[in-house]
Formats: structure tokens, C-alpha cells, sequence
């Protein structure tokens, strides 16, 4: 091996640490930009999800919706026959725990026959009086009175 060849490995090799060490360097500043980007990005997220939290919180007095809600409809003039049936309802919350809220219910919507007959009508609203259902199954109806509830608890009203 020549003497300059020589000189271009002792000066390769020497070089090849500070390289290194100049992209440990800009990896640690990145690694830093990246924390502050995720933790602004993480609050972001909390705030959003306090939002939305507050968006669909679940009040006593507001409307709800309960699709597809089973009934068991056993016909005891007919050999106790059980018809299942699936009816939409609209309740009104009255009150509320962790994870159920208790309901009335307003008015409904049947598919079927048995849910349109007018003489089965009080007998299907009379079932879901005073009912506690998980939150999950209900979807609150946002009009008028849930956004005016939201801005009196924003005022601490």
C-alpha cells in the first residue's frame, strides 16, 4: 500500500466519527422537536375530546333515540306464540348514572304490523316507562334545549 492511499484511510476513519457524531447530534435536536410536536399534539387531542365530551353529555330532561330497540311480544291467545319486534324510540331521560341512563318513553316508530296497531300503541310506551338502558344504546338529540343546556353550564349556571 502507498503512502497517500494510506493517508486517505487514517484521514477516512478519522472523519467517520465526527460524521457520526453530527448525526447523533441532529437526531437528538429532532428527537426534541418531535416531544414538543407531541405533546402540543396531545393536548390538542384532550381538548377535543373535552369538546365532544361536553357535546354529547347526557342531561336530565334531554330527548334521546333508541334504534332498533327488541321487544318479545308473547300472544297468549294464541298458543303463547312469541313474536319478536324491533321499534324505534324516542324517550326523555329522567335520570342518569355511570353508565345507564333511566328513560320514559315519548313516542315510537314500528316496521311491523304489530307495532302499528293503535291498540298495541300504550301497551309499547308503557313498556319502556322508567327503564334504565346503557348510555351506548341511546343517542342524544342535539336541538334547541341541548344546545342551550350546554351554554348554562358553560356560564356555571
Amino acid at each position: 500500500m502507498d503512502n497517500h492511499t494510506f493517508q486517505n484511510i487514517i484521514l477516512f476513519l478519522s472523519l467517520t466519527p465526527l460524521a457520526l457524531l453530527a448525526v447523533i447530534v441532529f437526531l437528538f435536536i429532532d428527537r426534541k422537536k418531535m416531544k414538543l410536536q407531541i405533546s402540543e399534539l396531545n393536548e390538542k387531542v384532550k381538548s377535543e375530546k373535552n369538546s365532544k365530551k361536553n357535546l354529547v353529555k347526557f342531561y336530565i330532561g334531554a330527548k334521546a333515540l333508541l334504534n332498533d330497540y327488541g321487544l318479545v311480544h308473547t300472544n297468549s291467545l294464541n298458543n303463547n306464540i312469541k313474536t319478536n319486534i324491533s321499534i324505534d324510540y324516542e324517550v326523555e331521560i329522567v335520570d342518569i348514572s355511570e353508565t345507564q341512563i333511566k328513560v320514559r318513553a315519548i313516542d315510537f316508530k314500528g316496521n311491523d304490523s304489530f307495532s302499528r296497531d293503535p291498540k298495541m300503541r300504550q301497551s309499547i310506551l308503557s313498556f319502556l316507562q322508567d327503564t334504565w338502558v346503557n348510555k351506548s344504546t341511546a343517542e342524544l338529540v342535539l336541538d334547541e334545549s341541548h344546545n342551550r343546556q350546554i351554554k348554562l353550564e358553560e356560564l356555571g349556571i
